[in-house]
């Protein structure tokens, strides 16, 4: 599995819950009490534990779940027996998920079996340390009834199954905490500045622009203005022109009635006869 892989299954986790006393074993004859405990988070509507099987994929996924109690001290759900799966050779694990699903937590690995065994107890010291206390496991099973010794190649083989699971779960737990710091935010004040100080100029630029408009709207209003009085002024002159003309044209007729109007009238032309 490769970093691409990891980032790709674990991108929504948000470890916010943590899984109290899981065990490698439940009965399904049994009711399953689930404890957990939350950090700086507060359950939500929609919140809720369910159980998967290991290596699940999608949030559909789920085999049973139960709705995360609010305003609760206690912090644990039940699952009912009648509902449990009755698979003993699957790996489940439990998971928190939020109303938005989001994974808020997940469990270490455990299974289901008809009742629990008594030799669990026996070897949950040596998974974490399997190879350097494999001889002293053997040594405690010297007491064992015949019919458990029957059982110790497939317990051995089963915790070895476990104690892999172990280490790939806290691998993955690792390379989930590297991933989740990668993706938290680093210091961007000098960005922060920059951006801030050309929000600035932007923002004086468009108050320059602005004032720039005001005037330009009012020359232009100005001009309107002028543009009207200039009309109004030539209309003005136009129409005194057209009197002072027409006032010509009469002057003009009245002396040239008086000038010719005063002349006497010239003697017949004489004729050769």
């Amino acid at each position: 599995m490769n970093s691409g892989d990891l980032e790709s299954c674990f991108s929504t986790i948000i470890p916010r819950v943590e899984f109290l006393n899981v065990q490698d074993q439940y009965s399904y004859n049994d009711d399953l009490i689930c404890k957990y405990y939350l950090t700086d988070y507060e359950v939500q509507e929609g919140d809720r534990v369910a159980i998967f099987r290991l290596g699940w994929q999608y949030i559909k996924d789920y085999i049973l779940f139960e709705w995360a109690p609010k305003d609760s001290e206690a912090n644990l759900v039940v699952f009912n027996k009648p509902c449990l799966p009755k698979n003993t050779s699957e790996i489940y694990q439990f998971c928190f998920i939020s109303g938005e699903n989001n994974v808020l937590g997940a469990s270490e690995p455990f299974q289901f079996s008809e009742k629990t065994k008594n030799y669990q107890s026996l070897f949950r010291s040596s998974v974490l340390k399997l190879d350097s206390s494999m001889q002293d496991d053997y040594k405690s099973l010297s007491n064992a009834s015949p019919s458990s010794l029957n059982n110790i190649p497939d317990v051995i083989e089963r915790d070895r199954e476990m104690l892999r699971l172990r280490e790939e779960n806290e691998f993955l737990r690792n390379t989930l905490k590297i991933l989740i710091s990668k993706q938290n935010p680093k210091k961007y004040d000098s960005d922060i500045e920059d951006l801030k100080k050309l929000t600035a100029d932007l923002q004086l630029t468009v108050v320059n622009q602005q004032n720039q408009l005001k005037d330009l709207q009012l020359h232009v209003a100005k001009c309107n203005s002028n543009y009207k009085s200039f009309r109004i002024e030539e209309d003005n002159l136009e129409s005194a022109c057209d009197n002072l003309k027409k006032r010509f044209d009469r002057t003009l007729n009245i002396s040239t009635d008086d000038e010719f109007g005063e002349l006497e009238s010239l003697p017949p032309f004489p004729f050769a006869k």
